[in-house]
């Protein structure tokens, strides 16, 4: 007599990450990194970098893969890794990626007091912004987060939510998990103790919020590719602004600009994609996901 087995049976935990994936992610990319952050900032007290570039992978981009495997197995992180690698995109997304993006960045400091008499390239610091560029393109913020916050989160989020309050939320999310940063002095102009972070902070979270339409756009519009939003994130975090303005400062009014021009660019996409920003309605990966709770 032939006996048949059945399944294992999954495990509890396993079982809960799967009834509820985006509260999982959200636990398992904020823990770990603020946990990380705290004990370096406020214990061991050191600077900025390097030890940063290591949060994101400890938090987007682990929980990214963790939760995919738990929720939908194999072919889930199959599916996450050939969205990671989906680059044949057609090169206009490359050009909005690559130069729109900076170009608009750069508009964004025309309003700043004599800026426009300041501008000059300075082709010295052109070496120097390349290694940056490539530094953090390879073990900085984009390649960590994006993973998580892009080709995990966005998706759910939409189906959850719809694409404007999921792009909300998940613009929140972007803003809430750089939080414990702005306890470093210096960091995005954050200074003086909690007091001097609070305005800084809710200018780079209303930045997060307003800047996530224009990923949210180019998720949907490229198919989830991962590559065009790693670059888009970087461009962001390594400014032109000492090579095409080297004598204007990076300051936190010009961080207001990019937010008031980024929030005008949102509410453009709303128009012109009548609310869409380029959903189709449904996921367009291989993978068949559980129903959302």
């Amino acid at each position: 007599m032939v006996q048949t087995l059945s399944p294992p049976r999954r495990g509890a935990l396993v079982r809960l990450i799967g009834e509820r994936p985006l509260a999982s992610f959200t636990v398992l990319s904020f823990a770990p990194s603020f946990a990380y952050e705290l004990v370096l900032i406020l214990v061991l007290r050191l600077p900025l970098v390097p030890w940063m570039f290591a949060a994101p992978f400890v938090g987007p981009f682990l929980a990214a893969f963790v939760i995919t495997a738990a929720a939908e197995g194999r072919a889930g992180v199959r599916a996450l890794v050939r969205d990671l690698l989906h680059w044949r995109v057609g090169a206009r997304w490359w050009a909005l990626a690559a130069l729109g993006l900076p170009a608009f960045l750069m508009l964004c400091v025309l309003p700043l007091p004599g800026a426009a008499a300041a501008f000059g390239p300075d082709a010295g610091a052109v070496g120097g912004w390349v290694l940056v560029f490539a530094l953090v393109l390879v073990v900085g913020g984009p390649l960590g987060e994006e993973p998580g916050w892009r080709n995990f989160a966005t998706p759910r989020l939409q189906e959850r939510f719809g694409p404007v309050l999921g792009t909300v939320v998940l613009g929140v999310m972007w803003g809430l998990w750089h939080l414990p940063l702005f306890l470093i002095d210096g960091y995005n102009h954050a200074g003086g103790g909690l007091a001097g972070a609070v305005v800084p902070y809710l200018v780079f979270l209303g930045f997060t919020i307003a800047i996530a339409f224009l990923f949210t756009w180019m998720y949907n519009r490229t198919g989830g590719s991962g590559p065009i939003a790693v670059v888009a994130h970087t461009f962001l975090n390594v400014s032109l602004l000492p090579v095409l303005f080297p004598g204007v400062d990076d300051s936190l009014r010009y961080e207001a600009v990019q937010l008031a021009g980024f929030s005008v660019l949102a509410v453009v996409l709303l128009v012109a994609t009548r609310g869409r920003l380029g959903w189709t309605g449904s996921a367009e990966r291989d993978v068949v996901r559980p129903a959302l709770p």
